[in-house]
């Protein structure tokens, strides 16, 4: 059984379920195929580092999926249908019993809370970690994204998971053992979906080409590459996707020499942005724009932005600083060791209602961050405080944070 979702612009852009799980739920198909035909339209490209020091560009398409579902829950304050990347723990299966879904760290929020947000949840046991690409839960009333009965601090749960989904793009397989765990996790097969994606209208070779020659986008495109973002009702024209920013050596180590910042290649290619992310950027992070430095001003009661002449161009209270490191734990889960282990980001998308979708890299894992603006600016900057501190600055920054603990990512 094929689904076919046929917006302006797109003639044959085709999601098939495979006939060997279950049917998608109803009314769920077209939600998740727009999500698809834009992943195909804009996917993200990012240049990694393997462990030989070569590098390798990589689309990642599943994070176009990823981050504009996380925008949805985020607007609904995870109250929402679908869940984006939910982490199970796997150790439960080898009772015999339903793989455990992580929950968020800020505690006070009771059993009642989100799904955790970070790829490394405290608590994980190396090797019995699954992230399956969407869960669609039975009542989007209740934030519990799992079929278990208990959560893993032992509170009691209804079983909530419909529909694990499986995306599969173009030259996607099966990892080791994934097939198997997501059965676990979903418990069977018919209550597991897997998605077969079509590129028909060669949409990754288009995103591809433009990635080696970017051109500024026109009005036509601009339009285009509109992406829906979902309250109850849907928010007409709501955000950009931004494509990614070509990314070739010499011109990233020009760039590591002058600057130890969050989008690093922002300067390289902010002429490419949407107006919007353009005009955030140099209002909410203008330091972005300037060859410089961040310096600690006496006491580190503050951190400064020092461009190449001397110049102040942004400046963080110690207060500031803290209090929205706080925030964007509580909204990301993000911890001090993971800031300390981002080797690339950029800014996925801008939306309506004050956010912004952040993508980061963290010891090869893609982690999605939705943030209101402020909150988005403060954590670039604290990105590259943090990759530019000696140990003893970082020692005293971790304490100005009220970081009293810190967890390794695992």
């Amino acid at each position: 059984m094929a689904t076919t979702m046929q917006p302006v612009a797109s003639t044959c852009t085709t999601i098939e379920e495979r006939l060997e799980y279950a049917r998608l739920p109803p009314l769920t198909t077209g939600y998740l195929t727009e999500k698809v035909l834009y992943a195909l339209k804009v996917p993200k490209i990012v240049t990694l580092k393997l462990p030989d020091g070569s590098t390798t560009d990589t689309f990642l398409k599943q994070v176009v999926v990823s981050t504009t579902i996380r925008v949805d829950e985020t607007i609904a304050n995870f109250y929402w249908l679908y869940k984006a990347e939910v982490s199970f723990d796997m150790t439960p299966a080898l009772r015999n019993e339903a793989p455990i879904p992580f929950l968020s760290s800020e505690k006070a929020d009771g059993p009642g809370r989100r799904h955790s947000l970070n790829p490394f949840p405290p608590g994980l046991t190396s090797g019995f970690l699954r992230r399956p690409d969407v869960i669609i839960v039975r009542n989007p009333a209740m934030r519990w994204p799992g079929r278990g009965v208990v959560d893993l601090d032992g509170a009691p749960h209804a079983d909530n998971l419909l529909r694990l989904v499986e995306i599969k793009f173009p030259g996607d397989t099966w990892g080791v053992g994934q097939e198997r765990a997501y059965q676990l996790i979903a418990g069977g097969r018919d209550r597991m979906s897997v998605l077969d994606v079509s590129d028909c209208e060669g949409e990754l070779g288009k995103a591809k080409a433009r990635a080696r020659a970017p051109a500024p986008a026109t009005e036509q495109e601009k339009a285009r590459l509109r992406a829906p973002v979902r309250t109850e009702q849907a928010i007409p024209q709501p955000a950009w996707y931004e494509d990614w920013i070509p990314d070739t050596s010499h011109a990233r180590t020009e760039i590591a020499n002058a600057i130890a910042a969050l989008w690093d290649s922002t300067k390289q290619g902010a002429s490419y942005l949407s107006a919007e992310a353009n005009s955030w950027l140099h209002a909410k992070a203008p330091w972005l724009f300037a060859a410089g430095h961040w310096v600690a001003e006496t006491g580190q009661a503050a951190w400064t932005w020092v461009d190449e002449k001397g110049q102040v161009i942004y400046r963080y209270t110690a207060a500031q600083l803290k209090a929205a490191w706080h925030a964007i734990q509580r909204q990301t889960d993000l911890t001090f060791e993971m800031l300390k282990q981002i080797d690339w980001g950029q800014v996925a998308m801008t939306v309506v209602k004050g956010l912004v979708a952040i993508v980061l890299v963290v010891a090869a894992v893609v982690v999605i961050a939705v943030l209101a603006e402020a909150l988005a600016a403060a954590l670039a900057a604290l990105i590259a405080i943090v990759a530019t501190a000696s140990a003893a600055t970082l020692a005293a920054l971790a304490i100005m944070l009220g970081v009293t603990a810190v967890a390794t990512a695992g």
